[in-house]
């Protein structure tokens, strides 16, 4: 059942790109330079699980983290949230924080980015970037 939501929410987002999305540069997603990334299964909307299981601090890694998120594509489209595969937190040079949720596509599928603080908001990442990431977190 789960499966079928993903596909659904999938079809949905890429409906909405095939639409017109608009891409808007992205710089709420990234405020300053990244020097960490943690990563943990998610427990749900709203607050990211401290229990992670990979944490990358890693100049490359860390600058591939950066290019997805500014690369994704901000949605205008409503549409149904499950709860998110994997959290993300992301630890800037300036010590502040930035929780993300992640709902991780398969190769050759789009996945979706939401700020833990902006729950209407979605952001599509592209197969490609998808690829980087199940190659990061799994």
């Amino acid at each position: 059942m789960k499966k079928i939501i993903f596909h659904i929410l999938s079809m949905t987002l890429i409906f909405a790109i095939l639409l017109g999305c608009q891409s808007n540069g992205n710089n709420e997603l990234v405020d300053a330079e990244v020097s960490k990334v943690s990563i943990s299964k998610s427990s749900g909307l709203g607050k990211v699980n401290s229990n992670f299981f990979t944490v990358y601090e890693d100049e490359e890694t860390l600058e591939i983290f950066k290019n997805i998120i500014l690369n994704a594509v901000k949605e205008t489209v409503e549409v149904y949230i499950v709860n998110p595969h994997f959290d993300l937190e992301l630890i800037f040079t300036d010590e502040t924080k930035q929780g993300y949720h992640l709902w991780l596509g398969e190769k050759g599928q789009e996945s979706t980015l939401m700020k833990i603080d902006d729950i209407p908001t979605i952001y599509s990442i592209s197969e490609e970037m998808t690829k980087q990431l199940i190659d990061l977190i799994q």
